[in-house]
């Protein structure tokens, strides 16, 4: 009978193959020990600590932004998180809270944080509801409310007698611009996630940004956290702070009469201005109107533009296609059009091509252009921006009068290589380097693509598109000496202990003319601004330089088929022997109408006027004052003298011994009052009027409309209406100038002898 009892062979066999399996396995765990405790070590460490400890990030705090004088123009500010915890309600037994008053407390939880921080009630309501958040201890409700909502809110909650743990907050910050709009375009914002996206803020984001901190710590299984010998605190580095090359002072003047301007010219595509310093080019001003308020940049903040997004809406609804207009508005406004936007400069950019031939030596000063109105080049005939003609003229009464075609003279002069030669000298085949973000190359014509036709366009500001900052810096190397340089708006930038870090100065990219061409280039500016007179931006007792510019837009004029769309831009610099200060302001389309109903669109008419009325401010800011010229100190205006209170016949002696007339009110023995005030200037002959009895009725006129009248028949109109008339800086003496501007409307009814100050202005392109 066989036997089923296994033989020694096969438990040998056996014991072969368990002992093979355990010695596989065995090298199987081996391997897998040694891949996980070395080889990949770091990673499954890594896990661990992911399971065993917890991060905490602690914020940095962004720099703080300052204009040259350390007024605060952006900060950074300490602001809350509402958060609510549903658990602390819906994990309530009912021997804790019974239904009713578990619905009160969320309702009334709903309530209070909706009405105080504009968030969605029902948004609240459903965190309590919702299966996913009902349970949970954090809720954010609403994002950076300031001290004074959280307190409230929590004010009204104890009121109520929430659940003390069902609202809480946590510290944020947002940033925080104090003073809005002001420079809003070179300021620049922030991201929600506190990044910067436009302006300084973006540009030096990673030195205002600093380091966010850490703080690791050990958890246990439920995530709470234990002590451990081994935490460990990385402090966070808080952001640098810039200091800019902006003066709010001037910034404030130059936004103050752009948006003036845009306003009285009825402006349709902005405006923009700089003000450079001269031998550095550190920018104390630049502004772009209509802009935006940096504290709510997301509303349309153009009166012109939210009228034209309304209609826009009436037509087409407010579903996509109005959300994308509303962008398109939104981010047009966000722009520096300073930097970012190309325009053809018009006589403006006379300058370049004049100071180009004085330079080369093809003319001088004494050479003789013939304008006949117009000039054939090639196949094309050119017009001179006057119906008349300037006959012969030399090189400064060219520049003066703005002649188109003694610049098309001589630029073919200079040629297409040495013209464009001087294009890329003077920095309009490349961008500036101003450390802004965003800044645009203006499109330029090489001189491979040039033909004597496009030199002739070319020479006296037409066909060429440049930026404005383009066009300033070329302008500063031809009155500081002949040296381009880099422009920029932050000096330095410094930590939070006070050390410089990094600092911004005069950087010269290279010298395009000689000192004794930008002397004459000086001398003959002052002569444009200076002619016959005074231009619209002369200004008594002030050594100014300058030049205007119209261009015309072409394709939008042959589209429109009328000639409604042009450029209107002007630069000034000061003092015209020494310059320190240039500005340039620069008008887009401006459609504002004369009382006569013709179109206001000269550069010297829009845009010179905003440079006078800035250059007037900014000059005794800076430290500059008038010094006049005897023909000047003949000219001005007297002090009025204070006389109320003393004697009558006294008071009329003192009136008299300064060259002004004295009109007595009444038969009292005593000056109870008198018009105009002792505050007032007038000018030599004026009329003060003195009411010398109590409970006097004062004399009244009413101010006529003198717009469009020479100085003459102003000064009769005023003067025949019992009011002292004042002119203003700009071409007061200049022939053909008429009243552009008046300080009292026409129709006012005011005390007799007010003082009306009126502007002049006179209709041409110097």
């Amino acid at each position: 009978m066989p036997s089923y009892q296994p033989t020694k062979l096969m438990k040998n066999r056996l014991s072969i193959y368990v002992a093979f399996a355990l010695f596989a396995f065995t090298v199987y765990v081996i391997v897998n020990l040694f891949r996980t405790s070395v080889k990949e070590h770091d990673r499954y460490a890594a896990m661990a600590n992911d399971n065993q400890f917890t991060s905490t990030t602690v914020e940095a705090a962004r720099g703080t932004i300052y204009d040259a004088n350390g007024v605060t123009l952006a900060q950074s500010a300490t602001v809350y998180n509402i958060i609510i915890a549903p658990a602390a309600i819906t994990k309530l037994d009912s021997d804790e809270m019974d239904d009713d008053e578990k619905e009160r407390q969320i309702k009334t939880c709903a309530r209070i944080i909706s009405e105080e921080t504009g968030c969605d009630e029902n948004k609240i309501l459903n965190a309590f509801e919702n299966k996913e958040t009902r349970g949970k201890q954090w809720f954010k409700c609403a994002s950076r409310v300031d001290k004074q909502v959280l307190t409230d809110i929590t004010t009204r909650a104890s009121e109520e007698k929430l659940v003390g743990n069902l609202i809480f907050s946590e510290e944020d910050t947002k940033r925080v611009y104090p003073n809005n709009d002001l420079a809003a375009s070179v300021i620049g914002f922030t991201n929600y996630d506190g990044d910067g996206v436009y302006g300084v803020e973006a540009y030096y984001n990673d030195y205002l940004a600093g380091v966010d901190g850490k703080i690791i710590s050990a958890t246990d299984g439920l995530g709470n956290e234990m002590p451990y010998k081994n935490d460990k605190n990385f402090a966070a580095q808080n952001g640098n702070s810039l200091y800019l090359t902006i003066d709010s002072t001037l910034q404030y003047y130059m936004e103050r009469e752009l948006q003036k301007c845009v306003e009285e010219n009825n402006v349709d595509n902005r405006a923009c201005g700089i003000i450079l310093n001269a031998k550095t080019g550190a920018v104390l001003a630049m502004a772009t109107y209509p802009g935006f308020d940096l504290n709510d940049r997301n509303s349309i903040y153009a009166p012109k533009d939210r009228n034209a997004l309304a209609k826009f809406a009436e037509e087409y609804g407010d579903g996509e296609e109005y959300e994308e207009e509303y962008a398109k508005y939104r981010e047009q406004q966000w722009k520096n059009k300073a930097i970012t936007e190309i325009y053809e400069p018009g006589s403006v950019f006379k300058v370049i091509t004049g100071s180009a031939a004085l330079e080369e030596k093809v003319v001088s000063l004494q050479s003789t252009f013939a304008c006949n109105h117009s000039i054939t080049v090639a196949d094309r005939e050119m017009n001179c921006w006057t119906a008349g003609d300037h006959g012969t003229q030399d090189f400064t009464t060219a520049m003066t009068n703005s002649c188109n075609p003694a610049f098309i003279q001589i630029g073919q002069r200079l040629g297409i290589d040495k013209f464009s030669e001087y294009v890329r000298g003077y920095g309009f085949y490349e961008a500036t380097g101003i450390d802004l973000p965003g800044e645009t190359a203006g499109i330029v014509y090489r001189g491979e693509d040039m033909g004597i036709v496009e030199l002739a366009s070319c020479s006296f500001g037409q066909s060429n598109t440049i930026t404005p900052i383009q066009m300033i810096t070329a302008y500063a190397a031809v009155i500081n000496g002949g040296y381009l340089l880099k422009p920029y708006v932050v000096e330095k930038i410094v930590d939070p202990n006070g050390n410089v870090v990094k600092t911004n100065e005069r950087m010269v990219r290279r010298q395009v003319i000689s000192a004794e061409t930008s002397a004459q280039m000086r001398q003959v500016l002052e002569t444009v601004v200076n002619n016959k007179g005074g231009s619209n931006a002369y200004i008594k007792g002030y050594r100014i330089g300058g030049k205007s510019g119209t261009s015309q837009k072409l394709s939008k004029n042959i589209a429109a088929g009328e000639d409604l769309y042009y450029v209107s831009s002007y630069v000034g610099f000061a003092p015209a022997d020494d310059p320190e200060i240039i500005m340039l302001v620069m008008v887009d389309e401006p459609q504002g109408r004369d009382k006569n109903g013709s179109h206001v669109y000269y550069g010297s008419m829009v845009a010179a006027p905003v440079v006078s009325a800035v250059l007037k401010d900014a000059l005794p800011y800076l430290g500059y004052y008038p010094e006049y010229t005897d023909e000047e100190l003949r000219a001005l205006d007297v002090n009025v003298p204070n006389v109320e209170g003393q004697d009558v016949d006294a008071a009329v002696e003192t009136i008299e011994s300064m060259e002004l007339q004295a009109y007595k009110v009444g038969s009292g023995g005593q000056v109870i009052k008198q018009v105009p005030s002792g505050t007032a200037s007038i000018p030599r002959n004026g009329k003060i009027i003195l009411y010398t009895e109590d409970n006097y009725t004062p004399e009244t006129t009413t101010v006529p409309d003198v717009l469009g009248y020479s100085l003459s028949d102003v000064n009769y109109l005023l003067t025949s209406a019992n009011i002292n008339f004042k002119a203003g800086d700009g071409a007061t003496d200049r022939a053909g100038a008429v009243a552009a501007s008046q300080n009292y409307a026409p129709g006012s009814v005011v005390e007799v002898g007010t003082v009306v100050e009126v502007t002049f202005m006179v209709r041409d392109e110097g």
